[in-house]
């Protein structure tokens, strides 16, 4: 890790970093966003459910909506740092669209941060990106899930888990969908290996919608014996 701060610093002094957004310099060591740019990205509201992250109800006493307390998800909590809504979409959009790997350094730096304001930088056994069927990966040429937690893991100093989970189903794409078919396209979806039995793992995504995949996801790796997180860089708020 100090390694990669070194290198981050030796980086910058000799690439300026550059905001993606605006073209304005960005913030040293290495981060290609200004300030200015980083105060357009809108936080999820608060206060916000402590396993969901959608905002809670005007005066409700407890951390967690009513959803999530009459019928828990299979992960403990959902760490999101952004809404999903402009600049942060176009830059998610940018990235997985677009091929424009760089925005996702941006994404997993910001991601890292919001997981180490949580006090949780160190609390995970490893980092593992939600997967793509091998289909989708050779069609897109990289998954932006595991672009985004290299660079957070990175940052957090964490193992990246690239071969914990497999996507055995080449599934219709979510954004095509409704909230209730959604679900229902991802059932066993995911093959999780038998090694994650009693560790604590941080699922990494790019955007939480429905929450139909981190919880197929989660709900795998509950099964085969981990304690799973969610962390994602935004949350879609209704």
């Amino acid at each position: 890790m100090k390694v990669d701060r070194w290198l981050d610093r030796l980086s910058g002094a000799l690439f300026a970093p550059r905001c993606l957004l605006c073209g304005l310099p960005g913030q040293l060591p290495c981060l290609d966003l200004c300030t200015g740019c980083e105060h357009e990205l809108q936080p999820v509201p608060q206060p916000a459910c402590r396993q969901c992250a959608l905002p809670l109800a005007p005066g409700r006493p407890v951390a967690l909506c009513e959803t999530c307390e009459r019928a828990p998800p299979p992960f403990e909590r959902c760490i999101a740092s952004y809404r999903y809504s402009f600049p942060v979409d176009a830059m998610v959009q940018d990235l997985k669209y677009r091929g424009r790997l760089p925005i996702a350094r941006v994404l997993g730096e910001l991601l890292a941060r919001s997981i180490q304001s949580q006090n949780l930088d160190g609390g995970f056994d490893g980092l593992l990106p939600v997967p793509l069927h091998p289909l989708r990966h050779a069609e897109r040429g990289f998954n932006q899930s595991a672009e985004i937690a290299r660079w957070c893991a990175r940052r957090l100093g964490q193992p990246l888990e690239l071969s914990a989970a497999r996507r055995i189903r080449a599934t219709t794409p979510q954004a095509a969908l409704s909230r209730i078919d959604r679900r229902s396209n991802l059932r066993q979806a995911f093959s999780v290996d038998s090694r994650v039995r009693g560790r604590r793992l941080a699922i990494v995504d790019d955007v939480v919608t429905s929450g139909s995949t981190v919880r197929e996801l989660s709900s795998a790796l509950r099964a085969a014996g981990a304690v799973v997180v969610v962390c994602c860089v935004a949350r879609t708020v209704d």
